[in-house]
């Protein structure tokens, strides 16, 4: 493992890397989010017009169309400006909230925090959340964390949890250690509230306990089933090298989507449990919204539409509302929140 001064080359050529990998089917765990097992039961007869249905919902107290958000993935380099620009557009087109990629950079180049001011003139009105890496957070000042989310007009920060991806990463940083002490710290001395996430290895009982007194105000499970860090990671590396030896080890590690999602809510968490990995349709989102998500993100399936245009990410996004209408119309649902009351599923 290297320590954690990376050149301004090195820090591109890595997030160019994550951005054209992401792409790349043998990275996705497909299969694997448990989502296929999960079955939403069908009303013939729903009580309700289709144009009843709304998808409103808010953010602790911010008003938006779809409780669906943009998930984390790429920020800081040269080609990351157009693309979160693209997606902060969309997001304020459609409604939807977005969480931006590791604003790491902005610790050691302040310089980097240009990339938000030029996005924020052009989404003024986005909901976008912040994102820094738990390896960071250990290590920075709560004063400089407060600082990006000021650059960036954050409504939340993102702190990620990334344990493998950091292993097998030949710049990681696996320091983790006092983690949930800082993080109870920052959650008590931020100005906006914190969200934790994985990035893809889901998460298991014993951290939403750890978790719970912390004050964080939601959790998204990321897991196992979509984009897989540790191949992704695994395939930067040279073939002969540990990391890439590791990564076809644990190709498969990780706990799923909806594993983690049903283990967050047996463990009865203070917190907004939100879920994300492997999310390809509305009626996945649907799916999550039945067995507990307060929100949903959707990652890969965006950036492909981003990379092809700004009007293809739109029509991405309008589908995927579309879907999870009718999802909430073939069950008999005008929002969200009766899906979720109803426990209108069963196991496949």
């Amino acid at each position: 493992m290297k320590d954690d001064k990376e050149s301004l080359s090195q820090f591109e050529n890595r997030k160019q890397d994550h951005i054209r990998l992401a792409l790349e089917e043998e990275i996705q765990a497909q299969g694997q989010s448990g989502l296929e097992r999960i079955r939403l039961v069908h009303e013939a007869l729903p009580d309700l017009d289709f144009n009843e249905i709304t998808l409103s919902d808010s953010y602790w107290g911010t008003e938006v169309s779809v409780p669906l958000f943009i998930s984390s993935m790429t920020a800081g380099h040269t080609n990351a400006l157009d693309l979160n620009s693209r997606f902060a557009v969309a997001a304020q087109t459609r409604g939807w909230a977005m969480g931006v990629g590791s604003q790491r950079r902005e610790l050691s180049d302040p310089e980097a925090a240009q990339e938000w001011k030029f996005i924020r003139k052009n989404a003024p009105r986005a909901v976008l959340f912040g994102n820094l890496g738990i390896a960071q957070v250990i290590t920075s000042s709560v004063r400089d964390i407060q600082t990006l989310v000021d650059n960036l007009q954050a409504r939340a920060l993102f702190v990620h949890l990334n344990p493998l991806q950091e292993c097998l990463q030949p710049e990681g940083t696996p320091q983790f250690k006092n983690g949930v002490q800082k993080i109870t710290q920052l959650a008590r001395e931020l100005s906006v509230p914190i969200i934790i996430k994985e990035v893809g290895c889901g998460i298991g009982a014993s951290t939403f306990k750890r978790l719970q007194d912390t004050g964080v105000k939601a959790v998204d499970v990321a897991g196992l089933g979509g984009t897989h860090w540790g191949r992704l990671e695994g395939r930067r590396s040279e073939d002969s090298t540990p990391q890439a030896q590791a990564a076809k080890t644990f190709a498969n590690w990780g706990l799923s989507t909806v594993e983690s999602l049903l283990e967050g809510r047996m463990s009865l968490v203070p917190y907004q449990l939100w879920a994300s990995g492997g999310v390809r349709s509305g009626l996945d989102a649907a799916k999550l919204f039945a067995i507990g998500a307060e929100k949903v993100g959707f990652a890969q399936p965006l950036l492909k539409a981003a990379l092809h245009s700004e009007a293809e990410l739109l029509r991405v996004m309008e589908q995927l509302e579309y879907e999870l209408k009718i999802a909430l119309f073939c069950t008999g649902s005008r929002t969200v929140q009766e899906l979720k009351e109803r426990r209108l599923w069963k196991w496949n």
